[in-house]
């Protein structure tokens, strides 16, 4: 009956939220239309090109069971630092419904395996917002440090399973072509739920910004921290575009906001995650303490390179 009651309620608060998304929308036809341009712009020209090769090879990989030649912890964290998030949620939700891993060892990956891609980091917020390619590098090292970090906080909490890969070829019945084929559907599919979640919190932020909600704190970089808490590619540029503050400064807030991720990167990891028993509240805290661990270390590094 419990169980009942709190699955009632959260419905109620998901209807409450989705109405009231839908009348800020007939409300504002004009921020919602701006903001889902912005946020189809931004998948277009970025997200989409970036990740959906690396979506359709890790598909690819896991329905031809090559990743069961690996240990559970490499393909998931090789990905994730190589094309960002949220690939390291899909592919971890993967493994743990297809029965690959334990919900404990799907947990100990999340926490380490839930990264940024190096390229946009030294790229686009280093060079791009910061100027400085160099900054780039420090938020980048700093981040896998911070998840390295974090994974072993995790892996002493809930202990490494033993991973023993089995030859595992393509489902029975199906050829090579039709793994692949059905590895570009999953790839699309998965992109689309990334674009809903951008075009969503894009809008959210701007209504944000609309209604001067950004205004109720007073401190510029507590500001440009809540933004990014949001959606950290917003978040970034509000710390570029900080005045006054030193370059160690804005190192550390954007290592930070890179390594929490927005709650847009976490809708889209839990997403990635349905199904596998993570939940919302163990992802937040993992990314917290990521979060923490990165901005410790960018800040003991620019201590001394700055």
């Amino acid at each position: 009956m419990d169980i009942f009651n709190i699955r009632k309620k959260r419905i109620l608060v998901a209807g409450l939220i989705t109405f009231t998304c839908c009348i800020l929308m007939v409300a504002f036809p004009t921020i919602a239309l701006y903001s889902a341009r912005k946020g189809i712009s931004l998948w277009l020209g970025n997200v989409l090109p970036a990740l959906l090769p690396f979506f359709i090879c890790a598909n690819f990989l896991y329905n031809i069971g090559v990743i069961r030649f690996l240990k559970s912890g490499v393909f998931p964290f090789a990905m994730s630092v190589l094309s960002g998030y949220p690939m390291g949620a899909k592919i971890v939700g993967d493994l743990k419904r297809g029965g690959e891993i334990s919900l404990n060892e799907a947990r100990r990956l999340m926490s380490f395996c839930s990264t940024s891609g190096p390229a946009f980091m030294a790229g686009a917020v280093g060079a791009g917002m910061l100027g400085s390619g160099f900054l780039g590098g420090i938020i980048a090292v700093s981040h896998y440090v911070g998840a390295i970090m974090n994974g072993a906080v995790y892996t002493f909490i809930y202990g490494k399973s033993q991973y023993e890969p089995e030859l595992r070829t393509a489902a029975p019945g199906k050829s090579i072509q039709e793994a692949f084929t059905e590895a570009i559907l999953s790839a699309f599919k998965s992109l689309g739920i990334v674009l809903a979640y951008i075009v969503l919190f894009m809008f959210i932020t701007d209504i944000f910004h609309m209604c001067g909600g950004f205004s109720l704190i007073q401190n510029p970089q507590l500001r440009a921290l809540f933004k990014g808490f949001l959606e950290m590619t917003v978040g970034c540029g509000a710390v570029a575009e900080l005045s006054g503050t030193g370059k160690c400064v804005k190192c550390v807030l954007c290592t930070a906001i890179m390594s929490w991720g927005g709650l847009s990167v976490m809708g889209q990891s839990m997403s990635m995650l349905s199904g596998t028993g993570i939940s919302l509240r163990f992802l937040f805290v993992s990314k917290l303490t990521h979060c923490v661990f990165s901005a410790l270390t960018a800040l003991i590094i620019c201590s001394f390179v700055l």
